[in-house]
C-alpha cells in the first residue's frame, strides 16, 4: 500500500460514512444527518499499511486496538484505585516485545488546545512501563497473552488531515511533542481535509512527514 493508497482510501470511507451501511428497496429516501465514525477504519487501514512493510512475518505481530493492562506491575491510573491500562490505536511486536504505540487522529480538530497536555501524559507514562510486562487479551480468541514493554517504547501521534489547524499552530505542536523523549508525531496529508464536502478537495501527501514516518515504520518493522 502506497501512501497514496493509504489516503484514497481515507477519503473513500469518509464518503461511504455519509451513507446508511444497509440497503433498501427504497433505499433513495434514507439520508444519514451525521456521518458513521471512521476511527476504527483507519486504525484497520493503518494496521494494513504497517503490515504491508513487514519483510518476517515471523517475529512481527501488529495489534490493533489493544488494551494494555499492567496489572501486577504496581502501576495504577489516575484514580489510583485500578491497575494502570493503556489502549493505543495500534501496536506493533517485535517478537516478545512491544516497541512502538500509534494514536491516530483524523485531525487535530476541537482537541487541540488539550492535545499537548494529553501527550505530555502519555510520554510521562512511557517511563513508567518501559521493560513492564503488558497483559492482554486477544480480540479474536480471548487467549490472554503477555508482552514486554521495550525500553525504547514510543507513543506515536498519526494526524491524517492538517485540516483544522492553522500552520503556524501545527508547527508549534508538531516541535513541542517531538521534543518529549518519548514521544512523536506526523501529519500526513494538507491542504484540504480529507473530509471536505467539495467534490474535489484539495489535499496532497505531506510528503517529508509521510517519509519521516515510513523510515519510522521500516526500522521498527525490519
Amino acid at each position: 500500500m502506497t501512501q497514496k493508497d493509504f489516503l484514497d482510501q481515507i477519503r473513500t470511507a469518509y464518503l461511504k460514512a455519509r451513507k446508511c451501511v444497509y440497503t433498501s428497496i427504497n433505499s433513495e429516501i434514507i439520508t444519514r444527518g451525521t456521518s458513521h465514525s471512521i476511527s476504527s477504519i483507519s486504525e484497520d487501514l493503518f494496521a494494513c499499511y504497517c503490515a504491508d512493510k513487514v519483510t518476517d512475518q515471523e517475529k512481527i505481530k501488529i495489534l490493533i486496538d489493544p488494551p494494555l493492562s499492567f496489572k501486577g506491575s504496581g502501576l495504577k491510573n489516575k484514580s489510583e484505585k485500578k491497575s494502570l491500562l493503556i489502549r493505543p490505536d495500534v501496536a506493533l511486536c517485535n517478537g516478545e516485545k512491544i516497541v512502538c504505540l500509534f494514536d491516530i487522529k483524523t485531525d487535530l480538530g476541537y482537541k487541540r488546545k488539550i492535545f499537548l497536555d494529553q501527550a505530555k501524559e502519555r510520554n510521562n507514562q512511557m517511563d513508567l512501563i518501559k521493560g513492564k510486562i503488558a497483559n492482554l487479551n486477544d480480540g479474536e480468541t480471548k487467549i490472554p497473552g503477555t508482552f514486554i514493554i521495550d525500553t525504547r517504547i514510543k507513543y506515536v501521534y498519526i494526524i491524517i488531515s492538517q485540516g483544522n489547524i492553522n500552520k503556524t499552530v501545527q508547527e508549534q505542536y508538531m516541535h513541542d511533542i517531538k521534543n518529549l523523549g518519548n514521544a512523536d508525531i506526523f501529519i500526513l496529508s494538507k491542504g484540504d481535509h480529507l473530509n471536505n464536502y467539495a467534490g474535489n478537495p484539495k489535499w496532497e501527501i505531506n510528503e517529508n512527514s509521510f517519509n519521516g514516518l515510513d523510515e519510522l515504520l521500516n526500522n521498527y518493522l525490519n
